[in-house]
């Protein structure tokens, strides 16, 4: 139709470094240096640890005031953050502390094999955000795409692949938690988190782009067919 919005989702799909610096300042490096410092410091593991979770809480509020909205997925890591870092400092558990986070990845594998009982998966509306932002178009045109089959069992596997491999993330932070230092989990947990997290995203991209040359290819044997 000539009224379709002709917007391709490749245009900017690709990973900029950019844009992550932020995440990766505020929920790595900063935190690792937090406890680094107040360790030498003298300060408890424990505290130490709840000050390093600061800094993520802070680049929430960031994302936050930036765009002036909440969306789903942020709500849910402020209020794991807040009730961990409370329940943290209630318990006095090391251990609580260094696995709090992993509530919040599980939580959300979780929802995504949840959300593939529903009439469309979560990681359609997730993609939606990054694909077509405000854009009412753009929206419009996203949404549309459902009614193809192609497209629809492609987001329902992507939503599961993510699921599985978020769950499978949380279990291997536990396994860290009980099997290396304090010190070294908080080194290696948020590396591990924003590796995953970026990996997925080119995974989902890859996939998604190999989905629609496949949908354009069998577009053209139609045409052939129906000439022929």
């Amino acid at each position: 139709m000539a009224d379709t919005p002709k917007f391709d989702p490749a245009s900017g799909g690709s990973f900029s470094l950019r844009q992550a610096l932020p995440s990766l300042i505020f929920d790595a490096i900063l935190p690792v240096l937090t406890f680094d410092v107040l360790t030498r410091m003298g300060v408890s593991t424990l505290s130490a640890l709840v000050t390093g979770g600061i800094f993520p809480a802070a680049n929430i509020a960031r994302g936050w005031f930036k765009s002036h909205r909440l969306d789903p997925l942020g709500i849910i890591v402020l209020t794991f953050l807040v009730l961990g870092t409370a329940t943290s400092l209630v318990s006095g558990s090391v251990f609580f502390a260094l696995i709090k986070d992993s509530f919040m990845t599980a939580l959300f594998g979780l929802i995504c094999l949840a959300s593939l009982l529903g009439a469309r998966p979560l990681m359609f509306y997730i993609s939606r955000q990054f694909v077509a932002g405000e854009d009412p178009e753009r929206i419009e045109w996203w949404n549309g795409l459902w009614k193809y089959p192609t497209f629809s069992s492609a987001m329902r596997f992507v939503t599961a692949a993510w699921g599985v491999v978020y769950l499978a993330e949380a279990a291997v932070r536990v396994l860290f938690a009980l099997a290396l230092t304090p010190a070294t989990v908080v080194a290696i947990s948020p590396v591990m988190a924003f590796g995953v997290t970026i990996a997925m995203i080119a995974w989902t991209r890859r996939y998604m782009m190999a989905m629609r040359e496949r949908r354009l290819q069998e577009m053209k044997l139609e045409q052939v067919a129906v000439q022929s």
